[in-house]
């Protein structure tokens, strides 16, 4: 039996700090050189009482009072998935030198996700830093994406690759994960990036247990949020020009440098995630391009509905945040992180670079330009915030993470009737909105069929 342990709410100081260290000026690009892959153990036997941390297939969720979960179905889309163990001996790289100041041996775990049939993969894997500022590990892009991903049958898989989530996971479930280290405490963070390399090398050359046999993986793009991408923005100015493991790289939600290189580049942030205007301005470029979403919150409902009830699962007794405004923006990033990741895997394979989007509007270098409701102008606009019905804001207070729930607050009756006095015209105007998000590239038709869908559902008294 695994012994639970409460969740441990705080942002994951130490990774932080060391990573604000080192964050610095990258080496010289060089030519991508070969290295170790992770050996490969498992799959890890499943049981009623042993299973991976925050497991689709695990045990049902329990309620919570934000809504009703959001699961993914693996089995309705034909996925399996399964955890692997993976050892080897990892460098510890000087980020701000490029010079590799030690290694140490590691062994940690990666969750698979992936078509039950070969045929039916894609060719495309998302190889996903996990993120760790809750003091365990979240797989954000996952619960943001993943009927996205099933659908166009690409491989998921979630590394454990710092050192909290993996001292998290041994606190969780000793039985299932105490043999599992990332060296010397001392070291904090230092063996992650090469962890994160050898195992990005496992999903095409695996040594030991292959985890995905029979697929033929193309193209591996490196994705990750908030704390994660501050990692993977190291990764990329600093690990990525020696070793050139990956093909592209999503850096969601955080606004670390980026070194100029020759692989695509995506950043995209929500609202809450651009403090500043000299943030929105920002150049795209050949290799590189942001992507800035208006009325989104770092952490949005899709996301809570997602993850909250398996933190529930997992740690029983685990409080909501309370905020000082009603919580969680209703705007679905989800859908434009969605359009993102096609526009990647065309630009990896066809060379096909997404469009360049407008930024999000400022009256001043740290006021935000806003509409007569308080809803941010600018930047990608889905229906959801163009015909909008409620404030939908990147920011809040109160406990410690609601700073990055955002705001949704439900606009009066009064101003609904004013601004929608028919049916059939509100309909109208988020249909056009849709188009114009589907024909710019931010939105797909799948995504754009639930936002219709979701306008013709709505009903007011006076309809």
């Amino acid at each position: 039996m695994r012994s639970r342990t409460p969740l441990r709410c705080g942002v994951a100081a130490t990774g932080l700090a060391v990573l604000s260290g080192l964050i610095g000026a990258a080496p010289a690009q060089a030519e991508p050189t070969d290295g170790p892959a992770a050996t490969v153990s498992g799959p890890v036997p499943v049981t009623g009482d042993s299973y991976p941390f925050m497991s689709a297939d695990g045990p049902d969720v329990p309620p919570i009072e934000a809504g009703e979960p959001i699961e993914a179905d693996l089995g309705e889309h034909g996925y399996v998935e399964e955890e692997f163990l993976l050892q080897g001996t990892a460098e510890h790289r000087d980020l701000g030198t490029g010079e590799v100041t030690g290694t140490s041996p590691y062994t940690t775990r990666m969750v698979v996700r992936r078509p039950a049939r070969t045929r039916d993969f894609s060719g495309t894997a998302f190889l996903e830093w996990n993120n760790v500022s809750f003091g365990q590990d979240i797989e954000i892009d996952w619960f943001l994406s993943h009927d996205y991903l099933m659908r166009e049958g690409h491989v998921w898989v979630g590394l454990s690759a710092q050192r909290v989530g993996v001292d998290a996971l041994r606190d969780w479930d000793p039985g299932r994960y105490g043999d599992l280290t990332v060296g010397d405490p001392a070291l904090a963070d230092a063996p992650a990036f090469d962890i994160y390399s050898q195992t990005a090398r496992t999903l095409r050359s695996p040594e030991g247990v292959d985890p995905l046999p029979g697929f033929d993986v193309d193209t591996v793009i490196a994705t990750g949020h908030s704390q994660s991408a501050r990692y993977l923005s190291a990764y990329h100015n600093s690990v990525h020009p020696d070793h050139g493991v990956v093909d592209a790289f999503m850096i969601h939600g955080a606004p670390t440098a980026l070194d100029e290189g020759t692989t695509p580049v995506m950043r995209l942030v929500a609202e809450t995630d651009v403090r500043l205007r000299s943030q929105s301005e920002e150049p795209d470029s050949e290799y590189f391009r942001r992507w800035e979403v208006a009325g989104t919150a770092h952490v949005g409902l899709t996301e809570y509905l997602a993850f909250a009830p398996l933190i529930a699962r997992e740690n029983p007794g685990t409080e909501p945040q309370r905020c000082d405004r009603p919580p969680l923006s209703r705007i679905p990033f989800h859908h434009v992180l969605n359009a993102a990741y096609d526009h990647m895997v065309d630009w990896v394979e066809d060379g096909d670079a997404p469009p360049e989007t407008p930024r999000l509007e400022w009256d001043d270098a740290t006021t935000a330009s806003r509409d007569e409701h308080g809803n941010q102008l600018g930047g990608i606009r889905l229906a959801e915030h163009e015909v909008a019905t409620a404030l939908n804001h990147g920011d809040n207070t109160g406990d410690p993470f609601c700073f990055l729930q955002g705001t949704h607050v439900p606009f009066d009756e009064e101003t609904l009737e004013e601004l929608y006095p028919r049916r059939g015209g509100y309909v109208s105007q988020v249909n056009r909105a849709v188009n114009r998000a589907r024909h710019d590239g931010y939105l797909l038709s799948e995504d754009a069929r639930d936002s219709r869908g979701a306008a013709l559902r709505t009903d007011y008294p006076w309809w």
